[in-house]
């Protein structure tokens, strides 16, 4: 059994026959087949069964391999779908269940780490809502029952911070450790093993890669040494060596040190082995390489483009490289036991005294400016521009100053000047995104450990249009040249929080928070310290002719992990569209919303996005339909829901997939797949003499492809639709902030005979010219007025003025979200032509519209 297995075991001891009974009742609750423990390590995918129900007791201490995609899928679900068991890799007991199906359900530790699964063996692919509840409650008993155990024996889980410390331990001595378990035959190793055998970039190792390394002399020579150990100290070392994996010859040392026990006839048996390993070649080469190491340096300083000397306290130069003849014209011997101020001159462009003349204040000033300038002597007595850093060391008992020296030249300054304007922002001073993608860059090394989080926030000023038309563009200058000069002095003043601050975009500001992560707990914490700092230091009103002028927020936070450490993924995940359900205000007036990303919803957002490519063609979309009632109580329309069931994940809702699709343009193709779907179910209809409508959705990127109407139309034509019996669903924001090229395709679809509808109206900018400009059909009047049409008077009058307004533009109306009595009348006393909603019909599958919509149409 591996380290995790017996960690996990461990914990749970007390309780196992315990955790074995909750399995068997499970079982038979569930009708399974069989239903198994185990703790899983997620790098190698290797599961061992540590609980089993009572009637597989054998199958404990076995082993289950994931397949990638399910290892993938793990940290990402608490319950998957059913999936084949043939892609796992089974013990043989468990062979007879290959052509069935398996639920995973994840157990996790206090750090929301995975550390088991409970595999349960069933039927068929699809579970039933009670086998559902019984695996998710199974799931949550085990999970909670290891959480107990942990909490009452919080020693168990150091088992975790060992390894981590002996991994460090091992790293920084360059010494790899090892054990072997004599029973279960399980090998486990630091990572510097890896290095020594050649394979760095292997996932896991296992006995079988030592043993190749090493030569059968050494083989039986180490055999022969475990046997006399075993009956003596119990312990040795061995001196040999081996060619690694990339043909690479190595000189190691191995130290070995013998677990026995002795059994009931006194015999001794060998249950563990364990130790350490040290190449020692380098040390053997950098012995070699003592005798020319002065040789070394003098060639490493000469081989600088600068001018280096080396000064003791008293000004004297004592050491100088070959680089002073070029720039100074002095041969080092000629300076070598001079004083420094031979060269020194003053300062560049001032009259002041030169910093060689002291270079205790010079070194303090490179300190705080990095090169200072120079006016140096040449030998001809002529001044030379310079750029000059001087920094102190200790060599021994001495204390020096190292002087570096550069000429300045033209293109520097001009190259500066360039940088500039190229990496900072003309306006507020900030750097901008050009100098975030190179400060991402540099910093990527810092964030390079595997579940390192780095926090990144934008801060969108919402308000600043509004001012823009009251004020003009110059207020709007001077509020955003305001705002830069709080986070300066927030940030880089106070230095109250290790923040850096950069320009996204007119409106946008996006800050860095310059520490490393642990986890998403952290994160998140530290996101909201750093926002609520925010709102109290920076987004205070500003002071305008005598006003006090509010600033109005969206802040996004993001816990984003080491491999998503670019500006391509920073911005993407910064746009990203909030969830109003998880998103908080700030303050009572509502003027600050904040909402924040953790680093699992990044990576469910990163699955879902590479998942969605090939959706269509693993057949894992589907639609379902809500119908639409008349005042009378007759199906006069559906509309077509989109749905997609994900082989790993289960059910995606829309909210959650559309805005990713809508991202990374797979959004039109999928349109297109639902425009087929809705013709084929209207060919049917059409066929039997059923007169229905169906409305479909289609977004702003539908239209902006140029294709789209073209391959649209083909698909109803393909499917011999008659073009009125499609409604094309439209939102308000899409026609008015819309380009003019979509106006005219909205136009061209209307004169083909197709119905154009504006779904959730009233909820958008007002701008009801689109109205009489373009050729719309019907509103939708959003659900939020529905949902309070009973209680409040106002939201009855909106109603009906939306209704009246519609009446006189000859549009029907549908209220959508009816879920009440109450609502329905009072829509209908408003004046709705039609009506959609869960009290009247909940979206159903196409086999149940079908049997609807044929008993609507010939009742009994």
């Amino acid at each position: 059994m591996d380290l995790r297995s017996e960690r996990m075991l461990s914990t749970m001891r007390t309780t196992q026959y315990s955790i074995s009974a909750l399995l068997t009742e499970s079982r038979n609750n569930t009708e399974s087949l069989c239903i198994l423990l185990a703790s899983v390590n997620p790098s190698s995918g290797r599961a061992t069964v540590i609980v089993s129900d009572n009637e597989h007791l054998a199958i404990e201490s076995t082993h289950i391999v994931f397949p990638s995609h399910a290892l993938l899928m793990l940290p990402l679900t608490p319950l998957s779908a059913p999936l084949p068991a043939r892609d796992f890799t089974l013990p043989q007991p468990l062979e007879r269940f290959r052509e069935h199906y398996v639920v995973l359900a994840t157990i996790k530790d206090m750090q929301n780490e995975v550390v088991g699964v409970v595999f349960t063996f069933v039927l068929h692919s699809n579970l039933t809502a009670q086998q559902h509840a019984y695996v998710d409650i199974l799931r949550q008993r085990v999970e909670i029952n290891y959480l107990y155990e942990l909490a009452r024996h919080p020693y168990s889980d150091k088992l975790s911070e060992q390894l981590s410390l002996l991994e460090e331990v091992s790293a920084i001595s360059k010494v790899g450790a090892w054990q072997i378990d004599r029973f279960s035959g399980a090998f486990s190793s630091t990572e510097i093993i890896k290095s020594l055998l050649g394979l760095v970039y292997s996932k896991s190792i296992n006995l079988q890669d030592v043993l190749d390394v090493i030569s059968n002399h050494d083989l039986d020579d180490l055999k022969l040494k475990v046997l006399r150990a075993i009956r003596g100290k119990r312990q040795f070392e061995k001196y040999f060596d081996i060619t690694d994996k990339q043909g690479r010859r190595k000189n190691i040392k191995l130290i070995v040190f013998l677990q026995v026990e002795r059994q009931v006839n006194s015999a001794l048996k060998l249950t563990r082995l364990y130790g350490v390993v040290q190449d020692e070649t380098e040390t053997q080469r950098l012995s070699d390489s003592q005798h020319s190491y002065t040789d070394y340096l003098t060639n490493l300083l000469n081989s600088i483009d600068s001018a280096v000397l080396s000064v003791d306290k008293n000004g004297t130069i004592l050491t100088a490289n070959e680089n002073v003849t070029s720039l100074l014209g002095f041969e080092p011997e000629e300076l070598i036991g001079q004083d420094i101020k031979l060269i020194a001159t003053k300062i560049q462009n001032v009259g002041a005294t030169s910093y060689l003349f002291n270079l205790d204040s010079g070194v303090k000033q490179c300190i705080k400016v990095g090169m200072i300038s120079e006016c140096l002597r040449h030998k001809n007595g002529k001044r030379i521009a310079c750029d000059v850093n001087l920094k102190s060391c200790s060599v021994g008992p001495q204390d020096l100053v190292v002087v570096s020296i550069r000429k300045v030249s033209h293109l520097l300054t001009e190259v500066e000047r360039f940088k500039q304007l190229a990496f900072f922002e003309p306006l507020t001073g900030l750097p901008n995104l050009h100098y975030l993608e190179r400060y991402l860059s540099e910093s990527s090394a810092n964030y390079s450990a595997e579940k390192a989080l780095s926090v990144f926030i934008k801060v969108s000023i919402v308000n600043i249009k509004e001012y823009e038309d009251a004020f003009g563009e110059p207020t709007v200058d001077y509020i955003l040249r305001i705002m830069a000069s709080r986070f300066v002095r927030a940030f880089d003043v106070t230095k109250q929080l290790n923040v850096s601050v950069f320009k996204y975009d007119r409106k946008d500001f996006v800050l860095h928070l310059c520490t490393c992560l642990k986890d998403d707990n952290d994160a998140k914490s530290a996101a909201e310290k750093c926002v609520n700092f925010l709102r109290e230091n920076v987004l205070v009103p500003i002071t305008l002719h005598n006003s006090a002028l509010a600033i109005e927020t969206q802040t996004v936070s993001c816990a984003i992990p080491s491999k998503y450490f670019s500006l391509k993924k920073v911005k993407e995940f910064l746009s990203r569209k909030p969830d109003k359900k998880r998103s908080t205000y700030l303050d009572e007036e509502k003027e600050h919303l904040y909402s924040h990303f953790s680093a699992s919803d990044i990576d469910r957002y990163n699955y879902i996005q590479q998942s969605l490519g090939r959706a269509t063609a693993n057949n894992e979309l589907f639609i379902e339909l809500q119908p639409q009632y008349n005042g009378a109580g007759s199906l006069v329309s559906s509309e077509v829901l989109l749905r997609w069931n994900h082989p790993h994940l289960g059910i995606v809702t829309p909210l959650e997939f559309i805005p990713i699709a809508e991202q990374n343009e797979s959004i039109a193709d999928i349109g297109l797949w639902v425009c087929n779907e809705a013709c084929k179910l209207l060919s049917e209809c059409q066929t039997k003499n059923i007169n229905t409508k169906l409305s479909i959705n289609i977004s702003a990127k539908h239209l902006a492809r140029a294709d789209f109407v073209s391959k649209f139309v083909a698909i109803v034509n393909r499917w011999r639709v008659e073009h009125k019996c499609l409604t094309l669903e439209l939102t308000e924001a899409a026609l008015i902030k819309g380009v003019s090229i979509i106006q005219r395709r909205v136009r061209d679809l209307a004169q083909q005979g197709f119905c154009l509808s504006i779904d959730d109206f009233g909820i958008g900018d007002s701008n009801l010219n689109y109205l009489q400009d373009l050729p719309i059909n019907e509103l939708k009047v959003d659900k939020v007025f529905i949902e309070a049409i009973e209680g409040r008077k106002e939201k009855k009058v909106m109603v009906t003025n939306i209704c009246n307004m519609a009446k006189a533009l000859e549009l029907d109306t549908v209220a959508e979200g009816v879920e009440t009595t109450g609502q329905l009348n009072e829509a209908k006393a408003c004046g709705c032509s039609a009506f959609q909603g869960y009290y009247l019909d909940k979206p159903m599958s196409v086999d149940e519209w079908r049997g609807k919509i044929c008993e609507l149409q010939h009742p009994l």
